[in-house]
C-alpha cells in the first residue's frame, strides 16, 4: 500500500517564556547564549543574510543554516539542511509579546521532503527536537539552569528498541 498525504507534515510548537521578547530573541540569535542549551558551536550570529554552520559535537553532526530574516524581538526565519542537504526546510521562530513582559515563542518548520513515511518521521523527530529546545530555553532564561535535553536525547551506546521489536512485543 502506498502512503499518501493530504496535508504536508510540519512542526508547530510553542511555549510561554517569562522574559521579554528582546531577551528571548537574543538567546536564540547570540551563539554565546544558544550554545548553553542547543548546538555546541556556531560560526556566527543569527542575522539576516548570514550563512552559518552549527555543530552538535556530542553527535559529530553539523548543518548549514541560511538566515532569511532576523527582526530583533519579533522573528527569526532560516533555512537549514536538517535531514536532507539537497532539500533544506524552513524554520521560523516567532517571539509574541504577552502580558507581564513575557513572550510566547512559536517554532514552525515546513518543507519536509521524501515519501509520506519519511516526511512524517522527519516532522515528528523535528517536533521532539524543537520541544527540547524550547524546554531548555525556558529553563535557561527563567531559572539560569542548563538542561542537557538535546545532548541526552540520543545518548551514545544506547540501542532503543526498533519498530520490529515493538511490533514483536505486541504479538
Amino acid at each position: 500500500m502506498i502512503s499518501q498525504l493530504t496535508i504536508a507534515p510540519s512542526v508547530d510548537v510553542g511555549v510561554l517564556v517569562r522574559r521579554p521578547p528582546h531577551d528571548v530573541f537574543e538567546a536564540l540569535a547570540d551563539p554565546s547564549i544558544t550554545t548553553r542549551f542547543w548546538y555546541t558551536k556556531s560560526t556566527g550570529r543569527m542575522a539576516k543574510g548570514a550563512e552559518l554552520t552549527w555543530k552538535w559535537e556530542m553527535y559529530g553532526a553539523l548543518g548549514k543554516v541560511w538566515v532569511e530574516e532576523a527582526q530583533p524581538g519579533r522573528r527569526i526565519r532560516f533555512s537549514w539542511e536538517g535531514y536532507d542537504p539537497a532539500h533544506p526546510t524552513t524554520v521560523e521562530f516567532q517571539f509574541i509579546p504577552h502580558e507581564n513582559d513575557t513572550t510566547y515563542v512559536r517554532i514552525t518548520e515546513t518543507g519536509f521532503t521524501g515519501d509520506a513515511d519519511t516526511q512524517v518521521s522527519r516532522a515528528l523527530e523535528s517536533t521532539a527536537g524543537f520541544t527540547f529546545l524550547l524546554s531548555s530555553l525556558k529553563a535557561a532564561l527563567e531559572h539560569d539552569i542548563t538542561l542537557r535535553v538535546t545532548m541526552d536525547a540520543h545518548p551514545p551506546n544506547l540501542q532503543p528498541p526498533g519498530l520490529d521489536d515493538q511490533r514483536a512485543a505486541r504479538h
